[in-house]
């Protein structure tokens, strides 16, 4: 009996030998793997509180620049008095001695901070010379906060303060 042609064919064709992956590469290629989490995962969870750091630095900055140029305006308007108010792009902010006050109508007014837009929290303040407001961040552990302080006498100037603690005495919050 004659082979069919079919099988005659397979039997001249050499098989190719099948290649997979043997033990030792699986457990390197794992063993790599696992040593670039374990470097990278402490940056990527640490990268929260470097987002809260550069938010409040950047709160801190235009906190001050707002200061300086509702000066600027006071002095161009003539509005050095103890209390007062100038218009700064169409936005009214009370002033005491030509710097914004302390309050919402003052220093937050001339940042243009929302505080549920920029999810922060303010507290105290008031429209008298030496009064002080907080800027916090919500949800940050820690003290995450600038605190703006009017000034108190005509020479003087608003005192601008950083706060950046973790709450257990380093920075970072």
């Amino acid at each position: 009996m004659k082979t069919p042609a079919y099988f005659a064919l397979r039997r001249q064709v050499p098989r190719q030998r099948v290649r997979g992956f043997t033990l030792v590469e699986l457990l390197v290629v794992v063993l790599f793997l696992v040593t670039v989490v374990v470097l990278a995962a402490p940056r990527l969870l640490n990268m929260g509180s470097e987002a809260r750091t550069a938010k409040q630095q950047a709160i801190f900055g235009s906190v001050r620049a707002a200061a300086q140029i509702t000066r600027a305006a006071a002095q161009v308007h003539g509005e050095l008095a103890v209390t007062g108010n100038v218009l700064v792009d169409g936005i009214k902010i009370s002033t005491v001695y030509g710097y914004p006050t302390a309050s919402p109508a003052g220093i937050i007014a001339a940042t243009g901070l929302d505080p549920a837009a920029d999810q922060i929290s303010v507290s105290g303040g008031g429209t008298q010379a030496g009064n002080a407001i907080t800027v916090s961040l919500n949800g940050a552990p820690g003290t995450c906060t600038v605190v703006y302080a009017a000034p108190t006498s005509t020479d003087a100037q608003p005192s601008v303060t950083f706060v950046n603690s973790d709450g257990n005495g380093s920075t970072g919050c």
